[in-house]
């Protein structure tokens, strides 16, 4: 089935046509937006979705005579992802933290294998909530809620963490 009939379908209402294009671009869309939100792959999945679902209640907006659809998706998904990160960060609890230089070295040691022993350095309670916010995204009002703790606790533990485990690896990489 060609794009053209298949946007066809889909203005009538066929749902098998909304599906093969899924399975024909969501590889691509994919791609496309998780270039631009790498480290939040549920946003990189609703970004694509969301992609889908504007095709299927607004095909009218796609013409054929601006452009391939192939083009046209990847556009909307490009424009959709850079609205989605926008907002992440516009909603991010902790500003000062502008992904911090430290979590792209912890990143360089983990994939080395070589993190752990720094981080067994800290407190179990230190390395929980780097774990939790770094390896599990988690936002700090969840970590707080989880560990029984006051959000602003939660924040000064994280922040003093960090500046721990840096300088933990500072000193060791000094060497």
């Amino acid at each position: 089935m060609t794009d053209e009939a298949a946007i066809k379908r889909i203005r009538s209402g066929d749902e098998k046509a909304i599906a093969a294009l899924m399975d024909k671009y969501s590889r691509m869309l994919w791609k496309v937006t998780s270039s631009i939100l790498a480290p939040f792959e549920t946003e990189i999945e609703e970004c694509v979705a969301d992609v889908f679902i504007r095709l299927w209640q607004k095909p009218e907006s796609y013409d054929a005579k601006r452009g391939r659809l192939s083009t046209w998706l990847c556009t909307m998904a490009k424009s959709m992802a850079l609205d989605r990160l926008r907002r992440i960060i516009a909603r991010r609890e902790d500003p000062v933290e502008q992904l911090p230089e430290l979590m792209t070295q912890a990143a360089e040691y983990e994939s080395e294998g070589e993190l752990e022993p720094y981080l067994e350095q800290l407190s179990e309670e230190e390395r929980e909530i780097l774990k939790r916010r770094y390896y599990h995204g988690q936002k700090v009002a969840e970590i707080a809620k989880d560990m029984g703790m006051d959000k602003k606790k939660v924040e000064n533990r994280l922040f003093r963490s960090r500046k721990k485990l840096k300088m933990i690896m500072d000193d060791t990489n000094a060497y």
